[in-house]
């Protein structure tokens, strides 16, 4: 009996040393954004396009944030990005292009994603990197950062330059503006394309109506539930 004890922890010993001896493999998952308007590449400034609703519109700045990053796989685990906040900018090339650092290199199953700067984010004082108040997404510490700025022009706004701007955020608890995406991811690969559909979103707005939303409140709320549907993976 003795000697059974023996054996069976040993065996229990040599299961636990080669579980630390099994590592999971790591690698860096890129994640590309790719805006368009109704499957046509979204230019800024000079393409126009024409909405559900009849308006012709030309988008002259689109800039947004990514945040709170999360892989799952089909084993059942997870990996979450750290410090994970991306400023997207259409202006500029570069940031629709994103790296996860150092994640398992494993089937991945679901993604998910914020849209906006959490409520614990926009208090920690954190002013660094993409939160930097100079890159223009920053209202004051008690509205917080802008999760989303859509400007642009259409000749249904009537306003003096035929303009709507469209500055959505908020973090207070009455006037959070955050979404979370949700996406399954179809194939296995090392880029994510996220394709995000402005059409989705301003199918639904009618901008002879609502030229402007400024401020944190229930219009920024519904807009933001609006723009959430525009983002899909392939």
């Amino acid at each position: 009996m003795y000697r059974k004890l023996v054996i069976f922890f040993a065996a229990i010993i040599a299961l636990i040393c080669l579980s630390f001896q099994i590592k999971v493999e790591r690698k860096d998952i890129l994640f590309s954004i790719e805006p368009s308007f109704d499957k046509e590449a979204l230019v800024l400034n000079t393409a126009k396009y024409i909405t559900a609703k009849n308006d012709t519109l030309s988008i002259t700045t689109l800039k947004f944030y990514i945040s709170n990053v999360v892989l799952y796989y089909d084993d059942g685990t997870e990996y979450k990005e750290l410090n994970s906040v991306h400023l997207i900018n259409l202006d500029e090339i570069n940031t629709l292009q994103f790296q996860i650092k150092n994640a398992p290199d494993l089937k991945i199953k679901k993604i998910r994603f914020q849209i906006g700067i959490d409520s614990l984010t926009n208090v920690s004082g954190d002013l660094t990197g993409d939160l930097d108040p100079s890159l223009g997404m920053y209202w004051a510490w008690n509205s917080g950062y802008i999760n989303m700025k859509l400007e642009g022009r259409s000749s249904s706004c009537k306003t003096v330059k035929n303009d709507f701007q469209f500055h959505i955020g908020g973090y207070l608890p009455s006037q959070s503006a955050l979404q979370e995406v949700s996406l399954m991811v179809p194939d296995q690969s090392t880029t994510l394309h996220i394709k995000m559909d402005l059409s989705t979103w301003l199918n639904e707005v009618s901008l002879h109506e609502t030229t402007a939303i400024m401020i944190p409140g229930a219009k920024a709320i519904a807009m933001s539930q609006l723009y959430k549907n525009m983002f899909t993976v392939n």
